[in-house]
């Protein structure tokens, strides 16, 4: 391997710094090794975060534009808007929170995953807290999410879906008020 491909190698691995030490409830006992970012962010970081795997949300009848490049096996797309109706057209559904969560389950141990919306913000900060929280507490999810995109806003209606989808009676939900936040403190009980 070259000086060049060795130094982006390592800079990917601090980029992606994984957030367990080991994670047996994933089936290849990934990491979870993530960014989450905006669209812009994802398209002018491409060459620097080089991720292997990416999920883009986007609304129905928009485009992505100039995204990384990857087989289509290692992108999933979503369409969906950022809306917190589950009446709208463009609402999320529990179908794409199963598809999201099925990709994630297919992830290889060294996988380094971006997920992106338009902004950053809502649907791609709802769907990462659903991931997290499929290897840890809600709470602890949150302050994970927190540290990965302090402005997170995370959308409610999906995260509502990934909290269903996961069992967990709102708990996830309330966490997901808690946002956005300047410093993350401790739930008060």
């Amino acid at each position: 391997m070259g000086q060049v491909a060795q130094r982006q190698g390592k800079l990917a691995d601090a980029l992606y710094a994984p957030l367990l030490a080991a994670n047996t409830v994933h089936p290849n006992g990934w990491p979870v090794r993530v960014i989450v970012a905006s669209q812009t962010e994802a398209r002018h970081n491409r060459g620097v975060w080089a991720p292997s795997h990416l999920i883009s949300i986007r609304a129905p009848g928009t485009k992505l534009l100039s995204m990384i490049e990857l087989p289509a096996e290692r992108h999933l797309e979503l369409l969906f808007g950022d809306v917190t109706d589950p009446e709208e057209p463009d609402a999320a559904t529990a179908a794409d929170i199963d598809r999201a969560f099925a990709f994630v389950d297919g992830l290889p141990e060294d996988a380094h995953l971006l997920i992106h919306c338009l902004r950053g913000i809502g649907r791609s900060t709802a769907l990462t807290l659903g991931i997290l929280a499929r290897y840890m507490d809600p709470e602890e999810a949150a302050a994970a999410l927190h540290g990965l995109r302090p402005e997170a806003k995370p959308n409610r209606h999906v995260t509502g879906l990934c909290d269903a989808t996961l069992g967990l009676k709102g708990r996830l939900a309330r966490q997901a008020l808690r946002f956005p936040a300047k410093v993350w403190k401790p739930a008060k009980n």
